[in-house]
Protein backbone atom coordinates (compact mmCIF):
# COMPACT_ATOMS: atom_id res chain seq x y z
CA UNK A 1 0.00 0.00 0.00
CA UNK A 2 1.57 3.34 -1.02
CA UNK A 3 0.94 6.29 1.03
CA UNK A 4 -1.32 9.17 -0.06
CA UNK A 5 1.61 11.74 -0.24
CA UNK A 6 4.23 9.42 -1.63
CA UNK A 7 6.33 10.95 -4.50
CA UNK A 8 8.59 7.94 -4.71
CA UNK A 9 8.44 4.06 -4.25
CA UNK A 10 9.27 2.92 -0.97
CA UNK A 11 11.03 -0.18 -1.80
CA UNK A 12 12.88 0.94 -4.88
CA UNK A 13 13.01 4.18 -4.88
CA UNK A 14 11.67 5.76 -8.54
CA UNK A 15 9.80 8.24 -8.90
CA UNK A 16 6.07 7.26 -8.46
CA UNK A 17 3.36 8.58 -11.65
CA UNK A 18 -0.04 9.58 -10.41
CA UNK A 19 -3.35 9.93 -11.93
CA UNK A 20 -4.36 13.68 -10.12
CA UNK A 21 -7.86 12.65 -11.09
CA UNK A 22 -8.38 9.16 -9.09
CA UNK A 23 -5.44 10.26 -6.69
CA UNK A 24 -3.76 6.92 -7.28
CA UNK A 25 -0.35 5.91 -8.56
CA UNK A 26 -0.82 4.34 -11.52
CA UNK A 27 1.65 2.75 -14.23
CA UNK A 28 1.72 3.90 -18.07
CA UNK A 29 1.42 7.57 -19.47
CA UNK A 30 -2.26 8.21 -18.49
CA UNK A 31 -4.54 6.25 -16.60
CA UNK A 32 -6.53 3.40 -17.72
CA UNK A 33 -9.52 4.60 -15.32
CA UNK A 34 -10.34 8.05 -16.29
CA UNK A 35 -7.95 8.63 -19.09
CA UNK A 36 -5.84 11.30 -17.25
CA UNK A 37 -2.66 11.66 -18.05
CA UNK A 38 -0.45 10.88 -15.33
CA UNK A 39 1.79 13.35 -13.76
CA UNK A 40 5.28 12.44 -12.13
CA UNK A 41 4.70 11.96 -7.87
CA UNK A 42 7.11 15.11 -7.02
CA UNK A 43 4.90 17.43 -9.30
CA UNK A 44 1.91 15.35 -7.86
CA UNK A 45 2.76 15.96 -4.48
CA UNK A 46 3.54 19.85 -4.66
CA UNK A 47 0.37 20.58 -5.87
CA UNK A 48 -1.55 19.01 -3.11
CA UNK A 49 0.99 21.13 -0.31
CA UNK A 50 -0.51 24.41 0.85
CA UNK A 51 1.52 27.18 2.54
CA UNK A 52 0.77 25.45 5.72
CA UNK A 53 2.34 22.03 4.65
CA UNK A 54 5.56 23.77 3.89
CA UNK A 55 8.29 21.57 5.91
CA UNK A 56 11.42 23.84 7.12
CA UNK A 57 13.73 20.72 7.37
CA UNK A 58 15.69 19.84 3.84
CA UNK A 59 18.86 18.06 3.89
CA UNK A 60 20.65 15.61 6.11
CA UNK A 61 24.56 17.17 6.42
CA UNK A 62 27.31 15.35 7.94
CA UNK A 63 30.17 12.77 6.42
CA UNK A 64 30.93 15.39 4.01
CA UNK A 65 27.85 14.82 2.44
CA UNK A 66 24.18 17.05 2.26
CA UNK A 67 21.10 14.39 1.49
CA UNK A 68 17.78 16.20 -0.23
CA UNK A 69 15.39 15.04 2.09
CA UNK A 70 12.57 13.40 -0.36
CA UNK A 71 10.16 10.77 0.62
CA UNK A 72 11.69 7.54 -0.73
CA UNK A 73 13.68 4.27 0.11
CA UNK A 74 17.35 4.69 1.02
CA UNK A 75 20.70 2.10 1.47
CA UNK A 76 23.87 0.74 -0.01
CA UNK A 77 21.60 -0.65 -2.99
CA UNK A 78 20.16 2.41 -4.15
CA UNK A 79 17.04 4.92 -3.49
CA UNK A 80 16.79 8.26 -3.06
CA UNK A 81 20.75 8.79 -2.09
CA UNK A 82 22.58 7.21 -4.16
CA UNK A 83 25.83 8.87 -2.06
CA UNK A 84 25.41 6.14 0.27
CA UNK A 85 26.24 3.02 -2.11
CA UNK A 86 30.24 3.03 -1.12
CA UNK A 87 29.28 3.30 2.61
CA UNK A 88 30.14 -0.30 3.62
CA UNK A 89 27.93 -0.44 7.49
CA UNK A 90 24.71 0.87 5.37
CA UNK A 91 22.62 -2.15 5.00
CA UNK A 92 21.08 -2.73 0.97
CA UNK A 93 18.14 -1.77 2.23
CA UNK A 94 18.37 0.53 5.00
CA UNK A 95 15.62 2.91 5.61
CA UNK A 96 13.17 4.70 4.23
CA UNK A 97 12.29 8.81 4.40
CA UNK A 98 8.57 9.63 4.93
CA UNK A 99 6.80 12.86 4.20
CA UNK A 100 3.60 14.72 5.08
CA UNK A 101 1.72 17.23 6.32
CA UNK A 102 2.51 16.84 9.76
CA UNK A 103 6.58 16.49 8.84
CA UNK A 104 9.17 13.95 7.57
CA UNK A 105 9.85 10.44 9.68
CA UNK A 106 12.70 7.82 9.11
CA UNK A 107 11.92 4.11 9.68
CA UNK A 108 14.75 1.56 9.88
CA UNK A 109 14.11 -1.14 7.53
CA UNK A 110 15.53 -3.93 10.02
CA UNK A 111 19.16 -2.78 8.68
CA UNK A 112 22.18 -4.97 10.28
CA UNK A 113 23.94 -1.59 11.64
CA UNK A 114 20.59 0.21 12.93
CA UNK A 115 19.88 3.88 12.59
CA UNK A 116 19.38 6.45 15.52
CA UNK A 117 17.62 9.67 16.22
CA UNK A 118 19.44 11.84 18.92
CA UNK A 119 20.96 8.74 20.32
CA UNK A 120 17.82 6.66 20.18
CA UNK A 121 18.06 3.21 17.73
CA UNK A 122 14.80 3.09 15.57
CA UNK A 123 13.00 -0.03 15.95
CA UNK A 124 13.01 -1.50 12.63
CA UNK A 125 9.55 -1.15 11.25
CA UNK A 126 8.40 1.74 13.27
CA UNK A 127 8.37 5.77 11.76
CA UNK A 128 10.67 8.26 13.96
CA UNK A 129 9.80 12.08 13.54
CA UNK A 130 12.39 14.12 12.19
CA UNK A 131 13.04 18.21 12.44
CA UNK A 132 15.47 20.72 12.03
CA UNK A 133 18.12 19.97 14.50
CA UNK A 134 18.12 16.58 14.84
CA UNK A 135 20.96 14.68 14.89
CA UNK A 136 20.62 11.42 12.86
CA UNK A 137 22.62 8.73 12.71
CA UNK A 138 22.53 5.72 9.54
CA UNK A 139 25.08 3.02 10.77
CA UNK A 140 28.25 4.58 11.28
CA UNK A 141 27.42 8.06 9.15
CA UNK A 142 25.91 11.02 11.45
CA UNK A 143 23.91 13.83 9.74
CA UNK A 144 22.18 17.16 10.98
CA UNK A 145 18.81 17.55 9.97
CA UNK A 146 19.02 20.99 8.08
Amino acid sequence: MIPDDSAFCDQCGKELKWCPECKRPKRGMECPVCGSDLVPGTRYSAAKKTATDVKTAVALSGNGMRLILRAGAFGRRGGIWPELASCIYVSGNHGVIGGGPSGWTITDSGSTNGTKVNGVKLEPGKAAAIKTGDIIRIATLEFTVQ
